[in-house]
């Protein structure tokens, strides 16, 4: 397992995942996916923040993107997939301490309002983690993604369950291989 968190995330993942703290730069973000695609990893977790009606962790079963160019726009690398890869089904989402739901994109989620979630019938709004989550499912490889979603006037603090989420992940993952459920 490859996991993109936040810098601002305290978690201990050295026996279940090599850890990569979430850059400013998208590119950099972008190309740690493709580089760990190739190296044969099909198991992502990426962690972000977003906005929501409460403070609370959610992970993705579906995304909603109408903002902004996808990471799959311009020359395809096909060494990484085909031109217009089936991203259906690449989110997995383990039960546990945390919300399920569909994630929405928009430009900047500190400026998005509950009207926003409403239109888009979403459990919280993002600003990153969706083009990594479309690189890693362009290369066939699964994806757990994790929000910390803060309400509209509060900030969340509680710590994040990435450690649990993994484990969690992991298991789910290996479980649906053996029963070749996962590609």
């Amino acid at each position: 397992m490859f996991a993109i968190i936040p810098s601002n995330w305290k978690c201990d993942l050295n026996d279940l995942a090599e850890v990569w703290r979430r850059s400013d730069d998208s590119l950099k973000n972008h190309e740690m996916v493709r580089s760990n695609l190739l190296k044969g990893e099909r198991l992502f977790l990426i962690g972000t923040e977003g906005v929501s009606d409460s403070d609370r962790y959610i992970v993705a079963m579906d995304h909603i993107a109408l903002f902004g160019s996808s990471p799959l726009t311009g020359q395809n690398r096909d060494d990484l997939g085909p031109r217009f890869p089936s991203l259906m089904g690449m989110y997995i989402a383990p039960d546990g301490e945390w919300e399920k739901g569909v994630v929405g994109r928009v430009p900047d989620w500190k400026l998005a309002t509950p009207a926003e979630l409403r239109l888009f019938a979403t459990r919280t709004l993002v600003s990153d983690g969706i083009d990594e989550a479309e690189i890693a499912g362009h290369g066939g490889a699964k994806v757990v993604l994790l929000v910390r979603s803060h309400g509209w006037e509060s900030i969340n603090t509680a710590p994040p369950p990435v450690r649990e989420l993994a484990s969690a992940a992991l298991n789910l993952y290996n479980s649906r291989s053996v029963s070749g459920n996962v590609h």
